[in-house]
């Protein structure tokens, strides 16, 4: 069994495949393998990568809505991958991976007679209110060539735990359907898929909102080889009491998200706008500082981190020295009148980037206020629909 590309073709029929080779892919493990214990944060890995997506605190759906759906069509997943293999977050509750794979079948000689070449597609999803992610794999456009016979051909997952300098958890827990197929005609003849979930209950969860991180690892294995591994991600698994939803929920955290406004949204056009320019022409804004930089955009590489201000004291300080250094920025512009204005600033207040950071990259603006409103409730309704806890990181783009 093997992944197939352009540098890894299978062996071609009437070939001889040697002893030793033959004795090593028989002596297969039982069980799956699993990812390395994480000693990371997703995001991490999403930051060292450059995944992100792009999230428009309107487009998020309230819980249980288009966004957390189970796929009903596995074309959406390669769609999603323009048919070409590889994997992707899609979103922080759509995950999709795509492989080439094959294997020989070999006579007691050890001459390749046959070949089986098939396509493995793993789509996940992290539904509402469930502390759980869902891995759908499919193996199907098989081709047969040669002397093949019907045997063995499974689908395992396994799930690692964390340990970092927040905290640790074990191992999440794998659980599969009962019938997932396990032979090759089971695959090839009926269309069937392989499902498995991966969770872990709140109380072996870690901190404040009970965190837990896995690896996961989907694999595939015939009669005669070992386990080969298609696709590793991570899940994190919260029950934030400040989000949405009495359970918690598992998102696919190995990305940054990037929450969009539109400058010309008719409710809150105008924040984009300053935001824009905050983004792209800094020195342009006030307060006026030479060289400032204003973080938060993909180009800048530079994120921002969310402030739930209930978080814990140094939080709430931190939230009453942005408001405090926005105030203070804000008076000496002041229009007059100001009738119907609010001073919005960038970065949010929301952030532990913000104004109150102390080193003067941060931008305001009399605005609006009907404008700025509706910007401040669709920002916390993004962070609450697309699970953004306290000081995960993100981007902001401006459309």
């Amino acid at each position: 069994m093997q992944i197939i590309d352009a540098e890894h073709p299978l062996p071609e029929i009437g070939s001889t495949i040697p002893t030793a080779e033959i004795h090593r892919r028989s002596r297969g493990n039982t069980n799956p393998p699993a990812p390395a214990q994480l000693t990371e944060h997703g995001e991490q890995v999403g930051l060292r990568t450059g995944a992100t997506y792009e999230s428009s605190p309107e487009d998020v759906p309230p819980p249980g809505e288009e966004t957390r759906k189970v796929w009903d069509d596995i074309s959406d997943c390669w769609q999603e991958l323009g048919g070409q293999p590889g994997e992707k977050v899609i979103n922080h509750f759509r995950f999709c991976s795509m492989r080439k794979m094959g294997y020989n079948t070999i006579d007691q000689n050890g001459k390749v007679v046959g070949r089986v070449n098939f396509t493995q597609t793993t789509f996940g999803v992290a539904p509402t209110d469930d502390r759980a992610a869902y891995f759908t794999t499919s193996l199907d456009n098989f081709a047969l060539t040669g002397a093949v016979t019907d045997g063995f051909l499974a689908v395992g997952v396994g799930a690692s735990g964390y340990t970092g300098s927040d905290g640790s958890n074990k191992p999440c827990e794998v659980d599969d359907n009962a019938i997932n197929p396990t032979k090759l005609s089971e695959w090839k003849d009926t269309s069937r898929t392989a499902l498995h979930w991966v969770t872990q209950n709140k109380a072996d969860g870690y901190g404040r909102d009970h965190l837990s991180r896995c690896g996961v690892a989907t694999s595939v294995k015939n009669s005669t080889g070992n386990w080969v591994t298609v696709m590793q991600t991570g899940i994190r698994i919260d029950s934030a009491s400040y989000l949405s939803g009495p359970v918690g929920q598992a998102v696919f955290d190995r990305v940054v998200p990037v929450m969009t406004y539109s400058r010309t949204n008719p409710n809150n056009g105008d924040v984009g706008k300053h935001i824009y320019t905050a983004q792209t022409n800094p020195g342009a804004t006030d307060p006026k500082v030479p060289g400032k930089a204003i973080p938060g955009s993909i180009a800048s590489k530079k994120t921002l981190s969310r402030l739930y201000e209930e978080w814990d004291a140094a939080a709430k300080a931190q939230r009453a020295k942005n408001e405090s250094a926005k105030n203070t920025a804000c008076a000496p512009i002041r229009p007059t009148p100001s009738t119907g204005l609010d001073c919005d600033e960038y970065p949010f207040g929301s952030t532990w980037e913000g104004a109150g950071r102390g080193d003067k990259n941060f931008s305001v603006k009399y605005l609006n206020a009907s404008q700025n409103r509706s910007a401040g409730a669709l920002l916390g309704n993004w962070y609450s629909n697309d699970r953004i806890l306290h000081r995960d990181r993100f981007y902001v783009t401006i459309l």
